[in-house]
């Protein structure tokens, strides 16, 4: 049993980076699990679960082809990272 800290319908943004159509994945994520996109930019998702579905919500991101790249309690958070991406690419 996983205790949870503090109430019930804390939200969690997940920071996602899709492979590839990032609409038609987020409109399936909301669809099927009512988890809101709150921000997009280009193949960049943040959505918006429950921390009760957070575990679901990522294993369904993964298969449908995302990268999780960080899960906040803060959507500020989220931004500054996926900023931090954004305008530090890594070059092999």
């Amino acid at each position: 049993m996983v205790l949870l800290k503090g109430s019930v319908i804390r939200k969690r943004y997940i920071l996602v980076l899709w492979e590839s159509d990032a609409e038609k994945n987020d409109r399936y994520i909301y669809n099927c699990y009512q988890v809101k996109r709150k921000y997009r930019n280009n193949n960049f998702s943040i959505l918006m679960c429950n921390q009760m579905n957070k575990k679901t919500v990522c294993d369904i991101i993964e298969k449908k082809g995302g990268k999780i790249i960080t899960v906040s309690g803060t959507i500020k958070k989220c931004k500054s990272c996926m900023d931090s991406i954004v305008n530090n690419p890594v070059h092999p």
